[in-house]
């Protein structure tokens, strides 16, 4: 059985804000700072509807003026991302059967143009398992390792990434 995870990884000079925006929204979901990132894993997004994670993305980067990236990992064999700009669709890949993706104006996003030719060959290149896919691309476009194969469930039952201590985790959870 392969990975199950879900999250979406925010950058701007207002991901501070994020919390209190995910409170604002009745939503339960952990949240881990990363320098100048921070990571989200809502719990609703841990079905691994793409479209909910999607309006969350989009949501947040809208209401933050910030980027978004939303990825989904479904049993290692399926990879899908969409990356916001603001409320701006900037990329979407899914490793089967999804969209081809802007390579250049995601790398530029991420203010990697320089690896635009890595990126695509990650993009294409065949993977066993999507959440080693998903560790190449975080590394070359500059995406906290915390976002690599952790979701909700993960953080939830006490997993967390490498050198990440437990009361650095922000529990957001519903409103009562």
């Amino acid at each position: 059985m392969g990975n199950f995870y879900t999250n979406i990884t925010v950058w701007g000079p207002r991901i501070n804000q994020a919390p209190g925006l995910i409170r604002d929204l009745g939503r339960e979901a952990y949240i881990i700072n990363c320098n100048d990132a921070c990571v989200i894993y809502d719990r609703e997004c841990e079905n691994q509807d793409s479209e909910i994670l999607a309006a969350l993305a989009e949501h947040v980067a809208s209401k933050l003026e910030t980027i978004s990236f939303a990825v989904l990992n479904h049993d290692d064999d399926i990879l899908w991302f969409q990356l916001y700009n603001g409320s701006d669709l900037v990329a979407e890949y899914a490793n089967q059967g999804g969209p081809k993706t802007d390579v250049q104006a995601l790398c530029k996003t991420f203010n990697r143009p320089g690896t635009t030719i890595q990126v695509r060959w990650f993009l294409l290149k065949p993977f066993i398992f999507q959440v080693t896919r998903h560790d190449r691309l975080a590394r070359a476009l500059g995406i906290p390792a915390e976002s690599v194969g952790f979701g909700y469930h993960y953080i939830n039952k006490g997993e967390l990434p490498a050198g990440i201590e437990k009361d650095e985790v922000i529990h957001i959870t519903r409103w009562v």
